[in-house]
């Protein structure tokens, strides 16, 4: 019963704040579909850019796209993934590459460009190159965490005004009341994003790399944790504004370096520990092995470590506002 009431109580005060509302329903859809129609359209051949004055260079390969340049591109370009990387020849035909990938994949274009007509398949470069679907979950995980931190601000403003004291004068436990906001933010960001992936399938007839089963499966995951997270974020934090901010910084940060706009690799050990340990980067390690066939048992580990930083972040909110309702701050 307390369920409904939440839902109801939090749909008539969404129905009130007019720019979430049309964000929700009009603005996430739209960037959505957006997203997911570009994002399959995207080559997903590893590219490389040739620096060259020699117009009469030519390169073949079938496993990477390749494109000749006059002018060195800006360094930014390799960031936001135009090139995997670039090679600058100079006058005595040397040549020098650029990457953020790893080293195996720079050895792999070194060994190619030195010898062309050696078959090179560059598995290091279509290994680490995703599909589309992976893409666009990617895409998702920003977008949908923002949202959902929106939906969440919810309990704070219940806490300033005191409604949420008044509720738990009557028969009903601050977890049933908890428990209900998180339903309620799932419900609200899940099926929004769901429907508009499924139209811009049918519609445009675009490949999203999952079946329906896969898609739901995955996003329910991840809006799961991101639950759990607006839910810790909201708590620790009193004032609505500060823990928007915090909430958003955090998820911004977070995705850039788990990947999810490109992906890159690197060989320094302690950021690549920390970029392991962001949920999000397991999230879309899990994703791009059922997109490529593999079966989802052999991302066992990824999947419980993504339920249990779930579960510490679930815990931590409901621990502080237990403690806050015992020190009357509430």
């Amino acid at each position: 019963m307390i369920i409904l009431n939440i839902f109801k109580n939090n749909l008539s005060r969404l129905l009130c704040k007019k720019t979430i509302l049309l964000t929700a329903i009009i603005f996430i859809p739209l960037m959505i579909i957006g997203g997911v129609y570009f994002t399959s359209k995207m080559d997903t051949k590893a590219n490389i850019a040739i620096v060259t004055k020699n117009k009469n260079m030519n390169f073949n390969n079938k496993y990477v796209k390749i494109t000749t340049l006059s002018e060195k591109p800006a360094l930014s370009e390799l960031v936001l993934n135009k090139y995997d990387a670039v090679v600058t020849y100079s006058d005595n035909g040397s040549f020098k590459i650029t990457t953020i990938k790893s080293d195996k994949f720079k050895n792999e274009i070194t060994s190619f460009l030195k010898n062309p007509k050696a078959k090179t398949n560059f598995k290091e470069a279509n290994a680490s190159t995703r599909g589309v679907g992976t893409n666009i979950l990617g895409f998702l995980i920003l977008i949908l965490a923002m949202q959902q931190i929106q939906f969440m601000l919810f309990y704070p403003e219940d806490r300033d005004l005191g409604a949420f004291k008044r509720i738990l004068i009557s028969p009903t436990s601050f977890i049933k009341y908890l428990f209900s906001e998180g339903i309620f933010n799932f419900v609200l960001a899940f099926i929004p994003s769901y429907l508009a992936i499924l139209i811009t399938k049918e519609i445009f007839k675009v490949n999203i790399g999952f079946n329906y089963l896969e898609l739901a499966g995955l996003l329910s995951l991840l809006l799961i944790f991101g639950t759990s997270f607006a839910l810790f974020i909201t708590s620790i934090i009193d004032d609505v504004d500060n823990a928007a901010m915090l909430g958003t910084f955090t998820v911004l940060l977070c995705s850039i370096l788990s990947g999810s706009f490109y992906s890159f690799t690197d060989d320094n050990k302690i950021l690549s520990a920390i970029v392991n340990a962001i949920p999000y980067k397991q999230y879309l390690t899990l994703s791009q092995g059922i997109e490529s066939g593999k079966s989802i048992s052999n991302y066992s580990s990824e999947i419980l470590y993504i339920l249990l930083i779930t579960f510490i972040f679930f815990i931590i909110g409901t621990l502080v506002t237990r403690k806050n309702l015992q020190d009357g701050k509430y």
